[in-house]
């Protein structure tokens, strides 16, 4: 088994790579719906100061049958690595899987990271899957699980006019919400990055301990740039202090072009000294009216939480968000 670095600015091999991933994260996940080819090839070959991405293949003879991505976070986090590791289905079983770990561990300890974290998703009530035996058998140990939940399209109005109005008492004259499309304007930007680096911290990631993230307003027009030139659109509700004028509150659709049936949920954050207002229920509910005016076609949101994030999971329960799979964390200290 080859294991050899994806030039990502050939069609012909990133073509090969996203069908293995595409198959690969298919499998047994029917609801699946993935970004096109034309987004996801804007994703890798968007060179990102702040965290590199390293795509290898594992090759079976002139066959391409695994694919493992590497990110480095540069600005923060810096001991760690995010990885990723697919391999298509028919030919799981011959060493493809364990030859993409071995080099990524490999890459991780050239670039002097002391922990390495992969995600994979599994159906609840799997503790003994097949995905979690490869995982503990290359040295990683469960360090978080996030429950994956679906909220069908559309939401009754009634239901999102109820939450709505028992919100507003806990807010109304203290917080403005406002909803904008494709990046918030030039005067929220500072403290929205503010609200978005402390996601990291604040959110429950049991076992794995992360830092403060360094979100730039620089770094976040760099995000939207790339989500236009992904013809993604961005829908991000805040709530905004009357007094200080700033961000307390925010949460995020991201509309992949490719996948019209889906919405993915990004993140969602009140900020502590401004919690006890309902304003996680607030900018959520805002958020999807705006969905479900501007953009009937979508069918799906999907969400994941911490399983220890009871906050968050009420809020989502109270506006009909089911559990559909796990998304379990795993890591390998390199120390």
């Amino acid at each position: 088994m080859e294991v050899r670095r994806i030039d990502v600015h050939d069609d012909e091999e990133c073509a090969h790579a996203y069908d293995v991933i595409v198959e690969s994260k298919g499998h047994e996940r029917p609801w699946v719906e993935p970004p096109s080819l034309a987004e996801t090839l804007v994703e890798w070959r968007h060179v990102d100061e702040a965290e590199p991405m390293e795509m290898w293949g594992a090759c079976d003879g002139p066959d391409l049958v695994g694919v493992a991505t590497l990110w480095l976070p540069m600005t923060d986090n810096t001991t760690m690595t995010w990885t990723d590791v697919q391999v298509a289905p028919s030919r799981r079983r011959r060493g493809a899987g364990s030859a993409l770990v071995e080099r990524l561990v490999e890459r991780a300890r050239d670039e002097g990271r002391a922990t390495v974290i992969v995600e994979f998703h599994v159906p609840p009530d799997s503790d003994d899957h097949g995905y979690r035996r490869f995982a503990e058998r290359h040295g990683f140990a469960l360090g978080n699980t996030e429950i994956v939940r679906h909220l069908e399209l559309p939401v009754e109005a009634a239901l999102l006019d109820r939450h709505a109005e028992c919100a507003r008492p806990r807010w109304d004259g203290l917080y403005r919400l406002e909803t904008h499309v494709d990046g918030v304007p030039e005067h929220l930007v500072d403290s929205l990055c503010t609200l978005m680096n402390q996601l990291a911290v604040d959110a429950p990631t049991g076992e794995i301990d992360f830092e403060e993230e360094s979100l730039t307003p620089a770094r976040y027009q760099e995000h939207l740039d790339v989500a236009k030139a992904q013809a993604r659109v961005r829908l991000t509700t805040v709530a905004v202090h009357e007094d200080s004028g700033d961000v307390v509150a925010y949460t995020e659709l991201v509309l992949p072009a490719g996948a019209p049936g889906t919405a993915w949920q990004w993140g969602t954050l009140v900020q502590r000294e401004h919690r006890g207002h309902r304003l996680g229920m607030a900018v959520k509910v805002e958020n999807l009216r705006r969905l479900q005016r501007d953009h009937p076609e979508r069918r799906r949101v999907v969400t994941g939480n911490s399983d220890t994030n009871s906050w968050m999971v009420s809020i989502n329960e109270e506006l009909g968000f089911r559990v559909v799979e796990l998304c379990p964390a795993y890591q390998r200290s390199l120390t």
